[in-house]
């Protein structure tokens, strides 16, 4: 009797997770990636505590009754996925990715797009930032015409159309995740998720702010995360793709982040990887929710990783190895989801390569000089800095900058018409002691401890798998060949006066002079005040108060 009574109780205790179980599996088909882990929580342990506890002391069942939980479970496990969606082309960007890294791996995905389709160097162009990187790929224009040059900057600045303008006004549908300046997200068919430069978590549909809401949080200090509660933003994400894997290690973070207290470095690589995981959970469900006939994808661990751990290469932890690994792994579950008539590019904006080593001992504050300048738009990229604006107003700035021997503190080059690079006169001073321009060293620059290790290099990567391009092929370009080509896949004949050339081995139709008058089309929300999410760029070395 006992245990008939141990067996009812064990039965009923199950029943509400396996319930659980198959109503989220219904919500989001990709939720019970670890059935294992749910059979235990939600079967196993409450089965236990219902027999130790007696739940049904004088409930009688009859003896195929636990067949019920196990068959729930068995349903919510094998619950049925979309197959892979009508999805025309596929862009997704690896930044910073270079095959100076990828050559030296085991990479499955890259490695099947090289054999079924082509792959080559993609080169950059100085100065290399990331937003100025991204729009000219978008754009195909240089930044001179798409007037993005630094990174106080928000989608409606761009002066033409990217790509995806230009696919949507051609009756494309949309589905853009994290492209650099996509910030306001404005309407479309389709959904679109701002990147990282984002101050606010608005994206479209609203229902996506989620995403954007935990990535804020992270970085202020978990103060909106606070406000709202962490709990209530994952369970918002779980009706968006996030997956059961991801919120066991998000859980597992976190209390390792209360136990053991983690120093920066490690929290910035933590929290780069469950990214990585959360925005594929998202882009996946998307994906499917939308079926958009063009759909870009945009990792950037690797890039804030090569910053800070590119000297670890060769070492036993290797976070950026852990990046390539991890975007690989998107990559080949994307593939996979689009199915085998999808065009698929897969982009970076530039390479990475190590920092002249043994030479820096000072690296260049932002802050004191953008205030000294005026009007400009300074970001720095380990001991470069670039300073975007009126060119000869600030050049004259620039030579009052003097120290107190009289020597100029800064070397300058014109990258542009708008646009400056700087480097310290004196890379080498040992000290913070003396003035520049009456004002203290200190001000202007910093002692380093070497926290940022790697570079931007301007060797990028491109792989195209597509119609008519030859499998194993190589193929090799610049960043303005990237909205031709992309156009081309789509079956769009790019303007007559983009610069770059397509890189598919079909001619390379041009259809009318130019389309720059469908950005004045563009309806675009009221952007947040305060322009940029700072503490992202001071994450990653882009600033320094």
């Amino acid at each position: 009797m006992r245990l008939k009574s141990a067996l009812a109780g064990a039965t009923l205790a199950a029943i509400p997770g396996a319930l659980l179980g198959l109503f989220l599996s219904t919500l989001n088909p990709w939720f019970l990636d670890e059935p294992g882990t749910w059979l235990l929580l939600a079967l196993v342990l409450p089965a236990c505590l219902g027999a130790l506890l007696g739940l049904a002391k004088k409930l009688w069942m009859r003896p195929w009754a636990p067949l019920v939980p196990a068959g729930l479970f068995v349903a919510s496990v094998l619950f049925p996925k979309p197959g892979p969606t009508p999805t025309q082309l596929l862009v997704v960007g690896i930044d910073g990715a270079t095959f100076d890294r990828i050559d030296a791996m085991e990479l499955p995905a890259l490695e099947r797009l090289a054999e079924d389709g082509s792959r080559g160097t993609l080169l950059s162009m100085e100065p290399m930032f990331s937003p100025l990187l991204w729009t000219t790929m978008a754009t195909g224009k240089p930044p001179r015409d798409h007037g993005i040059h630094g990174f106080d900057v928000h989608a409606d600045d761009a002066r033409v159309p990217r790509f995806w303008d230009i696919a949507e006004h051609e009756g494309r549908s949309l589905g853009i995740y994290k492209w650099l300046v996509t910030y306001p997200p404005r309407e479309l068919d389709g959904f679109l998720v701002p990147a990282w430069l984002a101050p606010t978590p608005e994206t479209h549909p609203p229902e996506l702010s989620f995403v954007k809401e935990l990535e804020l949080a992270n970085r202020m200090k978990r103060q909106r995360i606070e406000a709202r509660g962490g709990w209530r933003l994952a369970l918002d994400g779980i009706p968006r793709g996030l997956r059961l894997s991801t919120l066991r290690e998000v859980a597992a973070w976190k209390l390792h982040e209360r136990r053991a207290r983690p120093d920066d470095d490690e929290r910035f690589v933590a929290l780069n990887l469950l990214r990585g995981r959360i925005d594929r959970d998202v882009f996946v469900h998307a994906l499917h929710e939308h079926d958009p006939d063009v759909a870009t994808f945009t990792y950037y661990a690797t890039d804030g990783l090569g910053h800070r751990f590119w000297h670890q290469l060769d070492q036993p932890e290797d976070p950026l190895s852990e990046a390539y690994i991890q975007a690989d792994a998107l990559l080949g579950e994307f593939i996979d989801q689009v199915g085998p008539d999808c065009a698929i590019v897969v982009v970076s904006d530039h390479g990475f390569k190590a920092l002249d080593a043994g030479k820096v001992f000072v690296q260049p504050k932002t802050e004191r000089l953008k205030e000294r300048l005026g009007e400009v738009q300074v970001s720095r990229l380990g001991a470069k800095l670039t300073v975007a604006g009126d060119v000869p107003a600030i050049e004259v700035a620039l030579a009052e900058l003097v120290d107190e021997s009289g020597a100029p503190f800064y070397t300058w080059e014109r990258i542009d018409e708008q646009t400056l690079g700087l480097t310290l006169s004196d890379e080498t001073r040992r000290d913070l002691d003396g003035t520049v321009g009456g004002e203290p060293v200190e001000d202007y620059v910093s002692l380093t401890d070497r926290k940022y290790t790697g570079d931007h290099d301007e060797r990028g990567v491109i792989y195209l798998r597509a119609a008519g391009v030859e499998p194993g092929s190589t193929i090799d370009g610049e960043l303005l060949d990237v909205a031709p080509t992309l156009l081309q896949l789509i079956g769009i004949r790019p303007a007559q006066d983009l610069p770059g050339r397509s890189l598919l081995p079909s001619e390379d139709l041009r259809g009318p002079w130019s389309r720059d008058d469908l950005v004045d089309t563009l309806v675009w929300p009221d952007a947040a005040e305060g322009g940029v999410d700072q503490a992202a760029l001071e994450a990653l070395g882009y600033i320094e108060r």
